[in-house]
């Protein structure tokens, strides 16, 4: 019998059910329409991980992995990716001993994604060499132990070494009558190293030298298994020999507090004779070490760090915030060398306002130090201050303890920027140059007499070669009777291109110097080592009667090199050549081990006790460092040497930084008689930029 009761509750079960699906249904087309407006969490896993890793997301978005034990570790990237982007994951610094490998690393989102995985694994290498000229056998250490014994021929330990960590090959007793020295012998492990020579003769040499900057602390000095500590300024020897043919390397251990220091002739090879020309020098950080830079305020970020010497005493100047109102001041500091203090010489701060107490204070940007060298010399200091709307190169002059306003510069009422300024002897003239846009709003190199007389043509247009592309970044120098411009300029490629022009005291007319040594031939190009890669951040500097260039430019894998060049001063029949110690693809960052592939920037020069010196900003890492180097003065052979700082084994991989993990920024250079000077910004660990200063007593 037909059960109409229960049919009905059938009916109206099956009814509400496919009520609840609708509902369901719409509730979840509902969620799906509203996640693709969404944004995801992108985020794995890291298998084996010893040590610290470094890893990003779409070439941004770093994100630090550290790990200590053996368990696995995930990670989540701080910025979540919206629906339907693209994420791709790679590892931008590679743990010290360790290769890690990244696993679906890239995609498109739809989704929370956390199936990255990251495996890493430990790599391990073996030390090998070579012995000659022994009879008989010695034995051999690494790092103080693993004792091998050898003959001539070949050798490798048995024990491996972990990708990045040190290897230091010793003899352990030498076999009498002979010396055995080892070269090549330390460093860390990047693959198998088999470059190890140890070269044993009956004769043997020794090693002296003089130690300078050390102050009241005390430096180790290590060679082969013979530690040296000084603790004096002045002679100092090993007595541990080097035989003859062989080699040495000197490192330092650890640098003394406040102190970095480095050994000048620490390596040769092929030893015919005693060395007495070792040269320990320190480089002493004369700010305020224990609390931060010279910054009136730590609290307050310092940028744009100038120097210069002016009657026997260094000057800095620098960008810095007010406390009062928060706008940027000039701040002007000089240093005591005799009580090793700094005195400010700015009351508070220089601006307009400065000057004239009725002006509304503005920020003032990029200050300049040059010397006015009269009978009488006097400091200039320009920089950029923008004055009801209008911005202006404003020049004022240091007297009698106190600033003195001389102009206020500009040719169209536009904005400004990059100024420089230089005393050009053959005319007893100061002059400055800077980029301002013209009425199109096109950049134009500008060049004046410190007194405001234009010495451009005084026209709507600058000096640029071409005055319908943007130019930037001038800077002037002067030799003999001429006074030379460099700058970028935009070219036809749409790269930046390093030009040059020159003009007399006696007319306003520039002449391009440029063009002609570039690897692709171009006709339309700077000085470029290649026009088709940007350059820019050009420098100038005059060394041995002759005028030397400096920029920075990328490479065909895109990192930037530093570049310098030497010109033929012939300005009819003009050439650049090359002297950066590099070939079409590698400049100076090719004298720095391990660092060709990581860019480099900024570059600054300057003269010292005969010598050219060249600094600059390499990238280590997530940090900078600011790098110094000097060269021979060899233009048919050039060879720079790095004069900053060399770690525990002796490699020059890190530059003055205070504190080595931190960036430095926008390095710069002051020569006096007796010192080199050096300057620079850097994070400290609050994240607030310090102005740091360092001497050095070569």
């Amino acid at each position: 019998m037909f059960d109409f009761q229960n049919y009905h509750w059938k009916l109206a079960a099956c009814s509400i059910i496919s009520i609840l699906l609708f509902v369901g249904c719409a509730a979840e087309n509902e969620d799906s329409s509203s996640s693709s407006s969404s944004s995801f969490n992108i985020g794995g896993t890291v298998t084996g991980l010893s040590g610290v890793l470094i890893i990003q997301n779409n070439s941004g978005d770093d994100t630090v992995v550290e790990q200590t034990e053996s368990e696995d570790v995930s990670f989540t990237f701080k910025t979540n990716i919206s629906s339907g982007s693209t994420y791709s994951v790679s590892v931008k610094l590679q743990p010290n001993s360790q290769t890690c490998t990244v696993s679906d690393a890239s995609g498109t989102t739809s989704q929370n994604i956390s199936n990255i995985t990251i495996a890493c694994t430990s790599s391990s290498y073996n030390i090998s060499g070579t012995v000659s000229g022994l009879t008989g056998s010695v034995v051999l250490q690494n790092n103080g132990a693993d004792d091998l014994t050898v003959s001539n021929g070949s050798f490798s330990f048995t024990n491996k070494i972990n990708k990045g960590s040190a290897y230091n090959v010793t003899v352990k007793t030498q076999p009498s009558p002979f010396t055995c020295s080892a070269a090549s012998n330390r460093g860390l492990a990047s693959d198998n190293m088999s470059s190890v020579s140890i070269v044993c003769a009956v004769q043997a040499y020794f090693l002296s030298g003089t130690a300078s900057g050390l102050g009241s602390t005390t430096l180790g000095l290590q060679f082969d298994n013979e530690t040296k500590t000084l603790s004096d300024n002045g002679s100092f020897s090993f007595s541990t020999p080097v035989a003859e043919g062989g080699g040495y390397s000197i490192y330092i251990p650890s640098q003394p507090d406040n102190r970095t220091c480095s050994v000048t002739n620490g390596t040769r090879s092929n030893v015919t004779q005693n060395y007495t020309d070792l040269k320990a020098i320190c480089w002493e950080y004369i700010d305020n070490v224990t609390i931060g830079g010279i910054n009136d305020n730590i609290s307050q970020n310092g940028s744009s760090p100038q120097l210069v010497e002016f009657d026997s005493t260094l000057y800095s100047a620098w960008v810095e915030p007010s406390s009062s109102d928060n706008k940027t001041r000039i701040r002007v500091a000089k240093y005591n060398d005799n009580s090793s203090s700094w005195s400010f010489v700015d009351s508070s701060g220089i601006n307009f306002k400065s000057f004239n107490s009725s002006a509304t204070s503005e920020d003032a940007s990029q200050p300049v130090l040059f010397v006015e060298d009269k009978t009488t010399p006097s400091l200039l200091m320009a920089w950029i201050e923008e004055l009801a709307g209008t911005s202006y190169v404003t020049i004022a002059r240091y007297i009698n303890s106190s600033w003195n306003y001389v102009a206020f510069i500009n040719k169209n009422n536009n904005a400004l920027s990059s100024p420089h300024g230089v005393y050009h002897s053959f005319d007893s003239s100061p002059y400055v140059t800077w980029s301002e846009e013209d009425n199109a709003s096109v950049n134009q190199i500008r060049v004046s007499k410190a007194t405001g007389a234009f010495w451009d043509g005084n026209g709507i247009t600058g000096i640029n070669d071409n005055t319908s592309r943007h130019a930037t970044q001038p800077r002037l120098a002067s030799l003999s009777s001429n006074l030379y411009a460099i700058w970028t300029e935009i070219g036809d490629n749409a790269t930046g291109q390093i030009r040059v022009k020159v003009s007399s005291a006696s007319s306003t007319s520039w002449t391009a110097v440029d063009n002609s040594t570039v690897l692709d031939n171009s006709t339309t190009s700077g000085i470029n080592r290649n026009s088709t890669y940007n350059a820019e951040a050009p420098e100038l500097s005059v060394f041995n009667s002759k005028l030397y260039a400096a920029w920075q430019e990328s490479n065909s894998n895109n990192v930037t090199q530093i570049r310098v060049a030497v010109f033929n001063g012939n300005i009819t029949s003009p050439s650049w050549s090359f002297v950066d110690n590099g070939d079409s693809t590698k400049g100076m960052n090719k004298i720095i081990d391990m660092d060709v592939n990581e860019n480099a920037s900024a570059p600054r020069m300057t003269v010292f006790d005969s010598s050219l010196y060249l600094t600059w900003l390499q990238e280590d890492g997530l940090s900078k460092q600011m790098r110094l180097a000097k060269y021979n003065g060899n233009d048919s052979s050039p060879e720079w040497t790095v004069v900053d700082r060399y770690d525990e084994l002796g490699i020059s991989r890190f530059g003055l930084n205070y504190n080595i993990l931190k960036v430095a920024a926008t390095p710069v250079m002051a020569a006096s008689s007796s010192k080199l000077y050096a300057a620079w910004s850097e994070t400290d660990s609050s994240g607030k930029t310090q102005i740091r200063v360092v001497k050095n007593p070569f």
